[in-house]
């Protein structure tokens, strides 16, 4: 279901439209179980269980549809990665692929980080 609600927290920029508000998608784990705990494993790390989707678009260039464009728009954006197909990739500087390097097993199973060369 579709919902929008007031965000109450600067951490969410990302998903905040300018009046303060954000749509929200829910889902369970009948629903779409893998991306639930996804969402699950995601809240544990950063106490957040929210994920932004979006059509990604590099300005008067069209949409990303392919690896090396979205690569290079995280790069140029300041983002941590992203997550394509179940497969997690993460800028190498970024604490959060930090953060992964000290847990010995990964929270989500079958999900894969790789990283992000830094240019």
């Amino acid at each position: 279901m579709l919902y929008t609600h007031r965000v109450r927290t600067d951490a969410l920029a990302a998903i905040t439209h300018v009046n303060g508000t954000a749509r929200i998608q829910t889902v369970s784990a009948v629903t779409n179980r893998h991306l639930y705990e996804l969402l699950i494993a995601f809240k544990a790390r950063t106490g957040y269980g929210v994920l932004c989707n979006t059509s990604l678009n590099f300005k008067e260039r069209g949409f990303i549809n392919q690896i090396a464009d979205l690569s290079a728009y995280a790069l140029n954006h300041n983002l941590d990665g992203f997550v394509v197909d179940g497969r997690s990739y993460l800028l190498k500087s970024s604490r959060s692929y930090q953060a992964y390097l000290r847990v010995s097993d990964s929270m989500v199973p079958d999900f894969r980080i790789d990283s992000l060369p830094v240019s």
